[in-house]
């Protein structure tokens, strides 16, 4: 084959049409590769965090909607349980082995209910909260957030199919 044919042929039509669809085929090939490289390490973070919620969170293994009589929860920064007392600004929770808790709540005190913002007015005595907060001096509990957990039995009905 001489020089001439080859330039003919590697400047005709269905060569360049051929190596266009080879580069159009390893893009492909390359973005789908990627896709799963990417969707392979995100699955596995999640699980591995799922599997990791307890030791890194302190939370119950069966969810936060349950009995709170179970010793499963970590109280280092905060504390969980029901509500005995409600003041102006501050709850006494009884907490694991019946102890009980002192929850100072300011005006920085972020209270929340589901996705609902609330007031301290807001809570009643025998309600469930979780308090994450710092201690002071005095052996309190400075409350930076309270969520409270509603009982299943009195949750909005959710969209079931």
């Amino acid at each position: 084959m001489d020089i001439n044919k080859l330039n003919q042929f590697v400047q005709s039509k269905k060569f360049m049409v051929a190596i266009a669809g080879l580069v159009g085929l390893a893009v492909i090939v390359g973005t789908f590769s990627l896709g799963v490289f990417v969707g392979y390490h995100k699955a596995r973070f999640s699980y591995a965090w799922g599997e990791n919620y307890h030791n890194n969170f302190g939370g119950p293994r069966g969810g936060l909607f349950q009995d709170f009589s179970g010793k499963e929860f970590m109280d280092a920064h905060g504390t969980y349980g029901q509500i005995v007392k409600v003041d102006v600004s501050i709850l006494v929770v009884k907490g694991r082995d019946n102890v009980e808790k002192i929850v100072v709540v300011s005006a920085d005190t972020s209270i929340m209910s589901l996705r609902n913002a609330i007031k301290i007015s807001d809570l009643k005595v025998n309600d469930n909260i979780v308090v994450i907060g710092e201690p002071n001096d005095q052996g309190q509990i400075e409350a930076k957030f309270i969520r409270f957990l509603p009982a299943i039995s009195n949750m909005p009905m959710m969209n079931r199919r």
